[in-house]
């Protein structure tokens, strides 16, 4: 999908790709059972497919649409407006993304999930209207939620992002405190970012920083982090990592 998707699963295989402490959580399930299904899990490759895959098609169309102009069939559809004819693109590359991750994972990311809905919704009215505005402010509003849901959580002691990694990380809350709230207040600067970048600056700058620029800041947000919190990283009963490793 596009570079503001970046749930559960996104996170983990950054983490694990340093350290080999986030394992997939394992359904209490009867192994005898005939109905018991071993989980699949996560594989990076299907994640740069299923994420940064439509959001490459997205980019290269405007591009592409950019030097040569929209095809004529579509003209009208979307006018002259390179980013509606690239959304066209890539609002099916986009589904197909999620329905390739589900395929291969056989699980859905409750943060890809909201992310796909916000996809279609805003795609649909931007292309409906003709008005690429609901286009640029998507990710502001899709970085935003998922910073104040991140924060309010943390205050309402039920911390979202430990429920999303489902028993796969452990550590102590007040180091799960710490995360969540950096997280969300990287979400919701990475909202005012994209404000302030889509409102002054030429379009075709914005494309660009929507395509790379917000999946560079995640990517290093979470290598930092993950040299913040890999000292506090424990095993499921809460003894320090590095010694559970040795034993």
């Amino acid at each position: 999908m596009t570079a503001e998707v970046a749930g559960q699963v996104q996170t983990c295989q950054v983490l694990r790709s340093h350290h080999s402490f986030c394992e997939p959580s394992v359904p209490d399930t009867d192994p005898s059972s005939p109905a018991a299904t071993p989980p699949r899990q996560s594989s990076p490759w299907v994640r740069l497919v299923s994420d940064l895959g439509p959001a490459v098609v997205f980019f290269l169309t405007y591009q592409w649409t950019q030097k040569n102009g929209v095809p004529a069939a579509f003209v009208p559809l979307v006018g002259d407006q390179a980013i509606l004819f690239a959304t066209i693109v890539f609002l099916p590359a986009a589904l197909a993304g999620f329905a390739f991750s589900w395929w291969k994972e056989r699980q859905l990311s409750p943060l890809g999930v909201f992310s796909v809905v916000m996809i279609v919704i805003f795609s649909g009215l931007a292309l409906v209207l003709k008005d690429d505005t609901f286009i640029k402010m998507r990710p502001t509003l899709i970085y935003a939620l998922m910073g104040l849901i991140l924060l309010v959580s943390v205050a309402a002691r039920r911390n979202v992002l430990k429920m999303l990694f489902s028993g796969a990380m452990h550590m102590a809350e007040e180091h799960w405190r710490g995360l969540t709230v950096r997280a969300g207040i990287m979400y919701l600067v990475l909202s005012a970012i994209n404000e302030v970048v889509w409102r002054t600056q030429p379009e075709a700058t914005w494309v660009t920083y929507n395509t790379w620029g917000d999946a560079a800041i995640n990517m290093v947000f979470w290598v930092v982090n993950l040299a913040l919190i890999a000292r506090h990283l424990t095993d499921a009963e809460g003894r320090p990592l590095a010694e559970a490793e040795q034993k």
